[in-house]
C-alpha cells in the first residue's frame, strides 16, 4: 500500500525499536490502557510471533514507512468480518508529525480495508483535547458521531472522547 513515498507495510522484527520508542512515549500513555512500559525484548517477541491474519486475529498492525524509515504505526483492531468494520488507531513518531503523513496513512488504510478486507466502515475514539488527531481523522473523511463521557482518566480528572466514523 503506497502513496508516493509513504507506504503501509507489514510489521518486521526490526520495528521493535520504533515500537519501543512509541510505547515509551509518556504523552501517548494517556490514550492507552497500558500501566507499565514494554521492554524492547517484549516488543521484539511480539513482532516475531505476530499473527498478521486480520480476519483470524481481529487486528492488524501496519508500519507507516516513509522512504524506508518507520515513521509510526497504524492499527486496525476489533475487526469484525461479520459486521464489516474495524476500529483504528494511529501513532506517528514526533519527528514525523505535522507533515500530513497521518492523513495519507489513513487514506491508504481506507483503500486497503475496502478493497482487501471488504470492510464497510472504520471508527476511531479520539480524546477531545487531542486536536491534532481530530484534524487528521477529519481530513481523512471521518465525522464525529458521538461522545463517550469520562472515558479516559488523567492526572487532572476525566476526559471525554469523541467517536469518529467513516464509511468506506
Amino acid at each position: 500500500m503506497e502513496n508516493g513515498e509513504l507506504r503501509l507495510r507489514a510489521l518486521e522484527p526490526e520495528d521493535a525499536e520504533m515500537m519501543y520508542e512509541a510505547e515509551s512515549d509518556p504523552a501517548a500513555w494517556r490514550y492507552s490502557d497500558y500501566l507499565a512500559p514494554m521492554s524492547r525484548e517484549m516488543l521484539r517477541e511480539y513482532a516475531l510471533t505476530y499473527d498478521a491474519d486480520p480476519l483470524r486475529s481481529g487486528q492488524l498492525r501496519l508500519i507507516i514507512d516513509m522512504e524506508g524509515t518507520a515513521a509510526g504505526m497504524l492499527d486496525l483492531f476489533d475487526i469484525s468480518p461479520r459486521h464489516m468494520r474495524a476500529d483504528t488507531g494511529i501513532y506517528l513518531l514526533p519527528a514525523f508529525r505535522g507533515m500530513g503523513l497521518g492523513v495519507k496513512a489513513l487514506e491508504l488504510a481506507k483503500d486497503y480495508c475496502r478493497a482487501r478486507l471488504g470492510l464497510h466502515q472504520l471508527t476511531a475514539g479520539v480524546a477531545q483535547q487531542n486536536t491534532a488527531a481530530r484534524r487528521c481523522y477529519e481530513k481523512a473523511g471521518f465525522h464525529t458521531t458521538g461522545t463517550r463521557p469520562d472515558w479516559l482518566r488523567s492526572e487532572n480528572g476525566w476526559e471525554d472522547i469523541d467517536l469518529l466514523h467513516c464509511r468506506l
